[in-house]
């Protein structure tokens, strides 16, 4: 077999398993489908992220989170189903990949109380080279490994270009942080950064659902061990995992999407 058919073989399984998942994870609650129908056809919800939120959606509607800070927001995925779970919440997303931030902007603007941001989230301010895979959710400010271009072969295509890179806490004149605020951080390995340049912020934050790793996906990223002990330094205690993403390779977890609570009121 070619390598272009193998890695487009690979890709098909990978579509494949994730509609089937889609279809279990569905029928294990059939009481959501309305829901989700609803909110997929009228809101332009991400099927797979709905069918996740949904899960936690009664915790999530009882927990006060008014403001939602989608960093790393890609076409708006998770934004999309967040809006359908907490309809009144405000969210701010940040996406430094112009035209995937359009799609993003027509996905969420027509739904109301959102702003978005054209920009990548760091420790420091400037221009700086960002990887953009030819599967732009894979892209990241970090070069991808070799564990990553073998697990999941269609996203080993990166073109390096630039971006503009800031810090969170910057945004604090331009954003209404109303209490409680769930702080969604999916930036390909570059958790600690941002999390380096949010401390203010991250002082007024009652949530933190983060995608941590386990193997090394992106030269220089952030371990789960790092972003675990950043968060529990600065008040919060580790709630879960809401997902995890295992290599098709050999089953390892590879990642996952933990969820940290604030330990105390903010």
């Amino acid at each position: 077999m070619t390598p272009g058919v193998n890695v487009k073989s690979r890709r098909l399984a990978d579509v494949t398993n994730k509609a089937w998942g889609y279809c279990l994870e569905a029928l294990r609650e059939p009481s959501r489908l309305p829901f989700i129908a609803y909110s997929c056809a009228t809101k332009k919800a991400h099927l797979g992220e709905l069918l996740e939120l949904s899960r936690h959606r009664e915790w999530m509607k009882g927990s006060g989170i008014r403001t939602v800070l989608d960093v790393g927001a890609n076409s708006g995925q998770f934004a999309s189903a967040v809006r359908c779970v907490l309809p009144h919440a405000r969210i701010y997303s940040f996406e430094p990949i112009p035209d995937v931030h359009a799609r993003l902007v027509a996905r969420l603007a027509p739904l109301g109380n959102f702003e978005s941001f054209c920009v990548a989230l760091g420790a420091s301010c400037g221009e700086t080279t960002f990887w953009r895979s030819e599967f732009s959710k894979s892209s990241s400010l970090l070069p991808m490994s070799r564990t990553h271009r073998e697990a999941f072969p269609w996203t080993s295509r990166s073109t390096p270009t630039q971006v503009t890179v800031d810090r969170l806490d910057n945004y604090i004149p331009r954003i209404v942080l109303d209490p409680g605020v769930l702080l969604k951080l999916d930036v390909q390995g570059y958790e600690a950064a941002v999390l380096e340049g949010a401390k203010e912020i991250l002082a007024q934050v009652s949530f933190v659902q983060v995608e941590t790793s386990f193997a090394t996906l992106y030269e220089g990223q952030s371990s789960f061990g790092e972003v675990y002990r950043l968060l529990t330094e600065a008040g919060f205690d580790y709630a879960g995992s809401s997902g995890q993403t295992r290599s098709p390779v050999d089953g390892a977890i590879l990642q996952e999407d933990a969820l940290f609570r604030r330990s105390a009121p903010c």
